[in-house]
C-alpha cells in the first residue's frame, strides 16, 4: 500500500475533546459561558491534548457570526464563542479544530434548493448538498476560509460528509457522468446496468469535494490539519486517495465495543494518524425529544 504524507500535531496529542451542539433556529443563549475564565478552570480538569468545538452542524446555523452573504447564523447566537475557545485554548497550548458540517446544511436547502442532491425520480432531497454543485464554492469554502482567517482554527473535523452522501441525479451530475463513461442515462437502483459506474462515479465526485476544500484549507493556513468523518475507513475502503491529514468517525454508542474493534483494526492499515471519537448525549426526557433539556 502506497503510504502517505499525513500530518498530525505529535506524539503527544493523544487525548481530544469533542464537542458540537447542531445549532438551529430555536436555540437561546450561545456562546454566553464560553469565556477563558469558564472554559480554562473545565479544560485544565480535563486535560485534554486538543479540541475540537462547534461551528456549524446539520441545521446549518452557525454558532458565530459568519459574515459570509450565503451563511445562516442560528438567532440563538448572544456572544462569539469561537473567539471564547480560541483564547482558552491558547493560554494553555491547545490545538484549537471545529465541527463542521459539510454535505448534510438544512438551512442552505431551504435557502437554495437548487444546490441539493436530486434523487431518481427527479426530486430535491432537502438538506442534503449536491457534491457538484455551488454549496462548496459559495458557502462551505468561504466560511472555512473565513474561520481560519478570523480565529487561526488549526483543524477541521469535517461531518455529514460520506455518510450523508449518495447518488444525485441533477443536470450537473448526468452530464458529468455520460463525459466520464459514454453511458446516456444513469441507472435508478441496483441491479441495473451500469449500476458500478454509477456508484463509482458517486463516490468519485465525493472524493473530488473532499480533495477541493483539502487543498484550499491547507493552501489557506499551512498549519491547518483536516479531516471528513468516517472517510478512509473500513465504511470506506480502499486505497486513500483524497489529502486528508488524519482519519476519525464518532463511533456510535450501539454496538461501540464492536465497532471499536473493527475500525481500529482497519484504520491502522491507512497509512494516517487516527483516532475514533465516543459520544454519547445527555437528556433528561430521551435524545431528540424537544422537551429535553
Amino acid at each position: 500500500m502506497t503510504r502517505h504524507t499525513s500530518r498530525w500535531h505529535g506524539p503527544k496529542r493523544y487525548f481530544g475533546l469533542h464537542y458540537d451542539l447542531h445549532a438551529g433556529p430555536t436555540d437561546t443563549e450561545l456562546g454566553t459561558r464560553a469565556t477563558p475564565r469558564e472554559l480554562i478552570p473545565l479544560l485544565k480538569l480535563l486535560n485534554p491534548d486538543f479540541v475540537q468545538t462547534d461551528c456549524k452542524g446539520h441545521p446549518g446555523h452557525t454558532s458565530w457570526y459568519s459574515q459570509v452573504p450565503n451563511a445562516t447564523v442560528s438567532p440563538g447566537v448572544k456572544r462569539d464563542a469561537l473567539t471564547g475557545w480560541r483564547q482558552a485554548t491558547a493560554q494553555l497550548g491547545l490545538p484549537l479544530h471545529c465541527h463542521y458540517s459539510g454535505i448534510w446544511d438544512d438551512a442552505a436547502g431551504d435557502k437554495h434548493p437548487q444546490w441539493c442532491r436530486v434523487d431518481a425520480e427527479g426530486r430535491a432531497v432537502a438538506g442534503r448538498m449536491c457534491p457538484r454543485g455551488p454549496y462548496l464554492e459559495e458557502l462551505m469554502l468561504p466560511q472555512l476560509i473565513e474561520l481560519v482567517d478570523r480565529y487561526q482554527i488549526d483543524g477541521f473535523w469535517v461531518d455529514g460528509e460520506i455518510w450523508a452522501c449518495e447518488p444525485c441525479y441533477c443536470e450537473r451530475c448526468r452530464a458529468a457522468f455520460v463525459q466520464a463513461t459514454g453511458v446516456a442515462q444513469p441507472p435508478k437502483e441496483p441491479g441495473q446496468e451500469n449500476w458500478p459506474a454509477w456508484w463509482a462515479f458517486a463516490l468519485n465526485s465525493f472524493e473530488a469535494h473532499v480533495t477541493r476544500y483539502c487543498e484550499v484549507l491547507h493552501a489557506q493556513r499551512p498549519g491547518a490539519l483536516v479531516c471528513s468523518n468516517w472517510l478512509q475507513t473500513f465504511r470506506h475502503p480502499g486505497e486513500p486517495k483524497v489529502p486528508t491529514d488524519w482519519i476519525s468517525g464518532d463511533n456510535t454508542w450501539v454496538f461501540g465495543l464492536d465497532g471499536c474493534r473493527c475500525e481500529s483494526r482497519f484504520i491502522s492499515t491507512r497509512g494516517k494518524p487516527w483516532d475514533i471519537m465516543i459520544w454519547s448525549f445527555y437528556a433528561a426526557q430521551g435524545m431528540g425529544q424537544a422537551e429535553s433539556p
